[in-house]
């Protein structure tokens, strides 16, 4: 199929204001926006201009990654051999340690034709991998440092994963990125990964938030800062017990991924935290719908696509405003950043459930139309935790 570019004229303020209103009948309520879980509301129709400053990204193509466990060597090399030739185009590669086998991990992955990026969360596991590995491994993998004065990776993952709010996992990364600029000023590829929640349009504005935010930080350091931004799906609203919703699930997750400018796109298999582990059938799917983004939506190739979308720019300012009072606070006593992350974690923790319990929050499968057919039997795993709360997924709770 060739591309196709399909030409969309500027359309002015005032004649979108007019047109909304003509559709809903004057019914201005449904044009305010409220979320009691981000701690924003704001009126379509009150536009204000750009405050802060958007990091400008060329166009770029984003690769689809998929993550394996450095401590399973051989079943991890399975599973991205198999990954790879399903259509994935980036390896992320964690839980390194001077125990792994590198031999047996990278066997036949041809590191110097993908995008191999290996996590190491200490020294000397990144020793251990200089030590051992091929020339052509070391010279081709691209080592990501979540540690000291070299770390080049910051992620939110676990934090979204707990329940915090976008303007929450922003301004915990972001942080972390502030004290580390402060140390050591200077400029740098940072691999910052994040999570990617469910409601479509706020997680677009979040990654947006994200890059205005990182444009301000560079201008407060007088540094220059290459985002290579990583989406990574998670669990909250997944479900064992009626498992097709999830491809629905992954597939806006993903959609909500790209159009808000991520670098890399991991779609976990959606029963990655089950007992069993992932089935070959869900990692096959995750696959599949980065592929019908990438290939049949002729989504591989963009630069911010949504620029000048009048709601989502309203949205975006709201999320980078939201989080950088956050991050001001959090600044100003840095013994305290962990207590005060846990503060507003618990209280947009108990927001999710509480309108998840009362049917606001509607999941199909899980407290909404119950699956009826048989499925495949699957039960959760214990569930990692980060800053002492175990990671929330609904169904789990539950039952």
């Amino acid at each position: 199929m060739s591309k196709v570019t399909i030409p969309f004229s500027a359309t002015s303020q005032d004649a979108w204001r007019a047109q909304l209103l003509k559709e809903l009948k004057e019914n201005t309520t449904l044009l305010q926006y409220s979320s009691s879980i981000e701690d924003i509301s704001f009126s379509l129709l009150e536009n204000e201009a750009p405050q802060l400053k958007f990091k400008e990204s060329s166009t770029y193509s984003w690769k689809r990654i998929v993550a394996a466990d450095a401590s399973k060597a051989k079943k991890s090399n399975e599973f991205l051999l198999s990954a790879l030739m399903q259509g994935a185009d980036a390896i992320l590669i964690e839980h390194t340690t001077t125990d792994t086998d590198w031999s047996a991990l990278l066997n036949e992955v041809e590191t110097a034709y993908i995008n191999c990026l290996l996590l190491f969360e200490t020294p000397t596991a990144h020793a251990h991998f200089i030590e051992t590995a091929t020339k052509d491994q070391i010279k081709h993998c691209i080592a990501l440092h979540n540690y000291g004065a070299q770390q080049n990776f910051i992620s939110t993952y676990a934090v979204q994963q707990i329940g915090a709010n976008c303007s929450t996992e922003i301004a915990s990364g972001l942080i972390h990125l502030h004290q580390q600029l402060e140390l050591n000023c200077k400029d740098t590829t940072l691999y910052f990964e994040m999570g990617v929640g469910k409601d479509y349009l706020v997680e677009i504005a979040k990654f947006r938030a994200l890059k205005m935010l990182l444009a301000q930080l560079e201008e407060i350091h007088e540094v220059h800062i290459d985002l290579q931004l990583i989406a990574r799906t998670g669990f909250c609203n997944k479900s064992l017990v009626d498992p097709y919703t999830n491809l629905l699930r992954l597939a806006t997750e993903g959609l909500s991924a790209v159009m808000g400018g991520a670098a890399f796109v991991c779609l976990q298999p959606y029963d990655a935290l089950s007992a069993e582990g992932a089935s070959a059938f869900a990692q096959r799917m995750s696959l599949n719908i980065g592929n019908l983004l990438s290939e049949e939506a002729q989504l591989s190739t963009l630069n911010d696509p949504l620029s000048g979308a009048y709601a989502i720019e309203q949205l975006s300012l709201a999320l980078a405003k939201k989080s950088w009072t956050f991050l001001c606070e959090l600044d100003t006593d840095p013994a305290k950043v962990e207590q005060k992350l846990k503060i507003e974690i618990a209280q947009s923790r108990a927001l999710r459930t509480a309108d998840f319990q009362s049917g606001k929050d509607l999941l199909i499968g899980i407290n909404a139309f119950p699956n009826e057919f048989e499925s495949p039997k699957a039960e959760w795993s214990e569930l990692p935790t980060a800053l002492d709360f175990p990671y929330l997924i609904f169904e789990k709770t539950a039952n």
